[in-house]
Parts: C-alpha cells; sequence; structure tokens
C-alpha cells in the first residue's frame, strides 16, 4: 500500500494498462473523501475512461434493510452483487457490461448503461473494494480524508434533509467497513482526497 499524488497514480494506471483488455480499478473511500472527483479527474486525464458509480447500485428502499444492520453490516444497503454480476465480471473477462442505473430521487432501477469492453474502466464508491470484490479489479486506490472533511461535504452535498443518514446511519457504517474490513489495506495505493 502507496500513498502517491494524482500523477503518479496516473502513470501507474498507464503503466498497468493491458493492451486491448479491460483494466479495472476501483476506487474506495468514505463517502464524500473525494472519490468522484478523482474519478472525474482521471477521467480527464487518460483514455479512454469509462466511470461507473458505486451509488448507482444502492438498493431500492424496500429491499434495503434496516439501519441497525447497515451499520452492524456495512456495504448491506448496496447491491454489491449485481455490480459484481453486471459491471466487473463480464469487463474482468473482457466482455461488455450492462447495468441498470438506481435512481435516488424515484427510489428505483432506471434506465440501462452500457460499458463497452477495453480501455480503463473505473468504479468509483464507497465499499466498491469490498473483499468479495477487489480481487476483481486490477487496481485499487483508497481515498483518505479526515471524517471531518467528509462530513463537511456530506452536509454541503446533501444539506439539512442528509444530515441525520449522515450522522445516524453512513458515518457509523463507513467506520464500522473501515474497522471490520481495513479496505485501505487491501489498496495498490492511497491517495489524499483533502486536497
Amino acid at each position: 500500500m502507496n500513498g502517491i499524488d494524482f500523477e503518479q497514480l496516473c502513470e501507474k494506471i498507464e503503466e498497468t494498462k493491458k493492451r486491448g483488455r479491460t483494466l479495472l480499478v476501483g476506487i474506495d473511500g468514505y463517502g464524500g473523501a473525494g472519490k468522484s472527483s478523482l474519478a472525474r479527474r482521471l477521467k480527464e486525464a487518460l483514455d479512454p475512461v469509462t466511470l461507473v458509480a458505486g451509488d448507482d447500485f444502492w438498493l431500492p428502499g424496500d429491499r434495503r434493510p434496516e439501519r441497525a444492520r447497515v451499520i452492524a453490516e456495512p456495504g448491506s444497503d448496496y447491491d454489491w452483487e449485481r455490480l459484481r454480476d453486471q459491471v466487473i465480471l463480464p469487463l474482468s473477462k473482457d466482455e461488455p457490461a450492462r447495468y441498470q442505473r438506481y435512481d435516488w430521487g424515484s427510489d428505483a432501477l432506471m434506465e440501462w448503461h452500457d460499458v463497452p469492453a477495453g480501455g480503463t474502466v473505473i468504479v468509483e464508491g464507497v465499499f466498491s473494494t469490498r473483499e468479495e470484490l477487489a480481487p476483481l479489479y486490477d487496481l485499487r486506490v483508497w481515498v483518505e480524508t479526515s471524517k471531518a472533511i467528509c462530513l463537511e461535504r456530506g452536509y454541503e452535498r446533501d444539506g439539512d434533509a442528509g444530515r441525520e443518514l449522515w450522522d445516524e446511519e453512513w458515518m457509523p457504517a463507513y467506520a464500522n467497513y473501515i474497522r471490520l474490513t481495513d479496505p485501505a489495506h487491501r489498496a495498490d495505493y492511497i491517495v489524499m482526497g483533502s486536497v
């Protein structure tokens, strides 16, 4: 596990690319750590890159477990099996992927998205490099950011309506995820997300 800056990460991704084959990169970290921002910067700097957001795999409300289970079993509110089956496994075999996006506003699965094989595919989101998925990536990146900054960013993004979720569910679940599974230890590279 190595701490590196953005330019070094770009170099490592370029070095790892497999000619004609899909390179799978997982970016994990606390909510509000800067995973999406890092993924967008990588997409601008490297070519070709396809982004897949972990938030597109949140479970609809009728399938989502209660708060106590979400905290006790971090990631149980995300459909990581659908992410694995619809995106990661096909791409790991250099086959195109297709997934249905979860829509937060309507709390339902919506339109389908195609992900071409080849190039670099970045899957970014909390729990994206969980133990069951980590071995399927070519590179795993952990975005290290203090809890205080993550919480501040979460409040700013989601406003007062999301404050209870951040305080009572998401931050305790993220802390438990780190305590129970140590995802930073699985990372090939650590990038600071507080800059």
